[in-house]
């Protein structure tokens, strides 16, 4: 039987959308495969037991219940850390990421999973570490789709003496941020800088962007089967305020599916979407986020781990999810078996006519 880990949790503001994100993957995975949840906690450690795949049990977990687990470079077992020595728990095969923002979505996790030989159901380290970065994402964007201008600043000062290329009111938010945490609403410089202030508590790098008006936010998701790229219907979230909250997302829940939008604009908002998912070479599901005002799009952001995969765009039930799940875990199976076609070696000969003499110590 296969080992398919699940990441989730993590070091960072999204740990506990993560969790909930994780444990419904887990739950969701065909009962066929035996799956191991990796939860990761604030501090950085990472456990595995059955009672991760209750959620009922995160509000006071049980860490005597749970086994402090690890990699090791270069090798595709998961070890069981007890005290100073290690015991082979299980060989995973693949693993999938719903560790949002910081050291999971960032291509980080991706990165390890490489290093050790796993096949990965979710984004490579390369798109991933892209689309994490507001900023990147944006430059990268260029002749791809419409992007918002754009300031950034790394400190209050900054703030205070910057000279912003477009009128107030804007949206602060951390570059690397996501979930809508440390986002907000600037009227004037003055608010401006306590902004920046709030959103450096996220983050080492700040963007600033103009307030839309009277505009709508859309979101669209893909994904790469075993056949080709599928891509959802338009989603509506459903906004209270002058930008998509935290509330919003993840408390009211509430939205319009299919969005009541023209099917010209829907059909652009998918076509782009494709065409992003395959210029950036992803792999997994991503959501991309949109902006629609007076008939023109504009990319707001990327999210290589959306908040439970985004299953509910492309299926109502979780049984749905179970073979999107399926079929991403087939997808990272033939990828990682055709990786591991393309030659990594090459006889240079250089150290044989060289030597390491110029590798000396002084």
């Amino acid at each position: 039987m296969k080992n398919i880990a699940v990441f989730f949790g993590g070091v960072s503001v999204e740990h506990d959308v993560s969790v909930i994100t994780g444990v419904l993957t887990c739950n969701s995975l065909d009962k066929s495969l035996c799956v191991v949840p990796v939860y990761v906690d604030g501090s950085g450690e990472w456990f595995t037991g059955e009672s991760l795949f209750d959620p009922d049990n995160y509000e006071n977990l049980d860490y005597k219940k749970l086994t402090k687990v690890s990699f090791i470079a270069g090798s595709n077992k998961l070890y069981a850390v007890r005290g100073k020595k290690l015991k082979e728990l299980c060989v995973i095969s693949t693993a999938i990421n719903c560790m949002h923002g910081e050291r999971g979505e960032d291509g980080c996790l991706s990165g390890v999973l490489k290093m050790c030989g796993i096949a990965n159901a979710s984004a490579d380290v390369y798109p991933a570490a892209l689309a994490m970065d507001k900023i990147l994402t944006k430059r990268a964007l260029n002749g791809i789709a419409n992007v918002l201008p754009f300031a950034t600043c790394d400190s209050v000062k900054q703030a205070e003496e910057i000279c912003l290329p477009f009128d107030y009111p804007v949206i602060v938010k951390p570059v690397l941020g996501g979930s809508s945490i440390g986002v907000k609403l600037a009227e004037n410089k003055e608010e401006l800088a306590r902004a920046v202030g709030y959103a450096l508590r996220f983050g080492k790098r700040v963007m600033i962007e103009p307030c839309l008006t009277d505009f709508i936010e859309i979101n669209c998701a893909a994904y790469l089967g075993v056949n080709a790229i599928k891509v959802s219907e338009c989603e509506m979230p459903v906004r209270r305020t002058d930008f998509l909250t935290f509330s919003d997302k993840y408390e009211s829940g509430k939205r319009v599916f299919p969005a009541d939008i023209p099917k010209k604009l829907s059909n652009r908002i998918k076509a782009i979407t494709e065409k992003v998912y395959k210029t950036f070479a992803f792999t997994g599901v991503i959501r991309i986020d949109f902006f629609l005002k007076d008939g023109k799009v504009y990319l707001n952001e990327i999210n290589s781990v959306p908040g439970s995969l985004a299953y509910y765009l492309f299926s109502e039930t979780t049984k749905g999810f179970s073979d999107m799940l399926n079929e991403l875990l087939e997808v990272a199976r033939i990828n990682f078996a055709e990786d591991n076609t393309i030659k990594k070696s090459y006889n240079s000969g250089i150290l044989h006519a060289v030597g390491a003499k110029g590798a000396k110590r002084l």
